[in-house]
């Protein structure tokens, strides 16, 4: 049996959750559960932000600002559309252009999800040499 999206994304009870530019159906699936849901708004000290993009120029700048917002053992998901659907809609998304500026901040990617037949999302972390002691992702 598939694992739940809260599940896959890492999302534990009492995690506050920040959806920026969400989808109903994603705020639907994470509603109802044990946690604070932040829908369209920032808050500090937020355990996980889910973001989700519709072009990869300046991407780079926003995950900087966006860190500044997440806990040090935290987890930021960039969702976006799969490369056939970007295409469909005529987004201008690169992965490799998302990835490159994402990696100049001080931010690493180590996981991929499905979020629906046409979303997937890339979660990002803050690199360890920047975290403080006795932080873990």
């Amino acid at each position: 049996m598939e694992k739940d999206l809260a599940a896959r994304l890492g999302i534990r009870p009492g995690s506050k959750v920040c959806l920026l530019r969400p989808d109903e159906d994603t705020v639907s699936r994470l509603s109802g559960r044990d946690i604070t849901l932040i829908v369209n708004g920032l808050e500090e000290n937020c355990d996980v932000i889910l973001y989700w993009i519709d072009q990869s120029k300046g991407i780079g700048e926003k995950m900087a600002f966006l860190q500044s917002k997440v806990k040090p053992d935290g987890r930021i998901w960039v969702i976006m559309p799969r490369k056939e659907v970007a295409a469909e809609r005529k987004l201008n998304i690169d992965w490799n252009e998302v990835q490159k500026e994402v990696l100049k901040t001080k931010l690493v990617d180590n996981k991929v999800v499905s979020i629906n037949k046409e979303e997937y999302a890339i979660q990002f972390v803050i690199r360890k040499k920047y975290r403080k002691e006795g932080t873990k992702c």
